[in-house]
């Protein structure tokens, strides 16, 4: 039975009255308060005395509560036949004291337990030797046996059953180990000073390794890993934030890297795969798509395959370089540049080849007289002028002088001879010549960071070869009337 607080002497007067809380004025002579000895809320037990009225009084449990009150919890004899007394107001004594039933209780556990040791002797005839006895052994060796307690008597059982530490400081287990599945949070293989690091087994025939208690990679039931997922539906499926990084761990002079990267996923940003020659230090620097040079190594056809929208997931082949040859991948589809990304110098030995089959284009018209004035009039704009961006970064006197028009005073001589729209801020250019060109294109952001590459914006232009064409027939149109003049 638990035993309730004691003190001794503390003793208390009280004036209260009634059936509740009993409030102590101060200590007896010879005597403690209550507030000096005892914690509030503690059990103990108290004793009533009325001095006023004799007849009344009352043994039991209870506590002094936070206001200095003893709180009669329940009442073990009174003079109300054993039930709480409605004490009247007036002198009477508040005791610490310790009551009957409690020494009768401990008087019958020392019994009982004297009783239990009377059969310990027999008791311990029937258990297994006392281990202390024996050698103390910092490990288990092959053939040691462990004696347990099996149903009424003892067995061997060979430690090679169990796990144990050996001599080399590792843990053998005899069998298979049968783990329990485990979390990501508490893996079912882990360790003692990490125990949210380890392995745990998510389901049938899967395994997965964790590390700070969140899941890093997972083998499936058909052989499938996934590194950052869950559910890979190919052999090797890394998705994450940091990219890829596949190659050598070897330092300078050994073998180089490669990295396969990937910076963005189902977000505003463009997402690409960059593949890229990682070894700064070595001074060729090259790149091999398709393999090696030696025999056996190189590979006879290198596709660039890209989709046309996100959420695609089959590509086509825009380019491919086969026998030495860059070819598009369908005819008459793709360029080389663009508006906001052009190509700055072409460098070759013959010059490029235009299509002009008769097979392949309407039977040619006679110039207008409009188209004629045009070209007259073009032809006499034609001058020398400079690059604004060569004058920026080489200087006035270092950048070359070119041959050319300005494509916005072509546009105008053509709109003034009825034969276009001309320029306004209504509409944007339109032009049915081809030697007249206008593009527009879209800002850019730069593919890892989002931060802005190029503005968006438009620029003029003309077809050299075609202008001159038209210059040409205005030309020998203006000769003839003078040789016929």
């Amino acid at each position: 039975m638990p035993t309730p607080f004691f003190a001794d002497l503390v003793r208390e007067m009280c004036h209260d009255g009634g059936t509740g809380p009993l409030t102590p004025t101060g200590a007896a002579p010879g005597h403690r308060r209550f507030a000096d000895a005892v914690p509030p809320g503690a059990s103990f037990h108290y004793a009533v005395a009325s001095v006023a009225w004799p007849a009344e009084w009352e043994n039991g449990t209870g506590h002094i509560d936070a206001d200095g009150r003893l709180v009669r919890e329940t009442v073990a004899a009174s003079s109300h036949g054993g039930a709480r007394v409605d004490f009247a107001p007036g002198l009477k004594t508040i005791a610490l004291t310790v009551g009957a039933a409690w020494f009768a209780g401990q008087q019958d556990g020392a019994a009982a337990q004297g009783a239990a040791l009377a059969g310990l002797a027999d008791a311990l005839a029937g258990k297994q030797p006392l281990s202390t006895g024996h050698a103390a052994a910092a490990n288990g060796v092959d053939g040691d046996t462990l004696t347990v307690r099996r149903s009424a008597g003892w067995v061997n059982i060979p430690l090679a059953a169990l796990a144990y530490r050996d001599a080399g400081g590792r843990v053998l287990a005899g069998a298979p180990l049968a783990c329990a599945d485990g979390t990501a949070a508490l893996p079912s293989i882990g360790f003692a000073a990490d125990p949210d690091t380890g392995v745990y087994r998510p389901g049938a025939n899967v395994l997965s390794l964790v590390t700070g208690g969140v899941e890093r990679v997972r083998v499936d039931a058909g052989g499938r890993v996934g590194i950052g997922t869950a559910s890979s539906t190919h052999s090797l499926e890394v998705i994450g934030s940091d990219g890829v990084l596949l190659g050598s761990g070897k330092t300078s002079g050994a073998i180089k890297s490669a990295r396969l990267y990937s910076p963005a996923y189902d977000t505003a940003v463009d997402a690409q795969v960059t593949v890229y020659y990682a070894y700064n230090a070595d001074t060729a620097n090259i790149l091999m798509l398709g393999g090696g040079t030696s025999a056996g190594q190189a590979a006879t056809t290198v596709r660039i395959c890209t989709a046309d929208a996100i959420g695609t997931h089959t590509g086509a082949v825009h380019w491919e370089v086969t026998g030495g040859h860059l070819l598009p991948g369908s005819n008459n589809l793709y360029n080389i540049g663009s508006a906001a990304q052009r190509v700055k110098t072409y460098y070759g030995v013959d010059g490029a080849i235009n299509t002009s089959d008769a097979r392949e284009k309407t039977a040619l018209r006679a110039f207008t007289a409009a188209e004629l004035r045009a070209g007259r009039r073009i032809a006499g704009t034609v001058g020398i002028f400079q690059f604004l961006a060569a004058i920026e970064a080489k200087g006035a006197q270092a950048a070359r002088e070119h041959v050319g028009v300005i494509a916005q005073e072509v546009w105008a001589i053509m709109a003034d001879e009825g034969l276009i729209d001309p320029l306004g801020d209504e509409a944007d250019p339109s032009s049915r010549y081809a030697f007249l060109c206008w593009d527009q294109w879209d800002a850019r952001q730069d593919a890892e960071e989002g931060d802005p590459v190029q503005a968006a914006g438009d620029r003029f232009g003309i077809r050299p070869d075609q202008l001159a064409l038209f210059l040409i027939a205005a030309q020998e149109a203006r000769l003839a009337a003078l040789e016929a003049a």
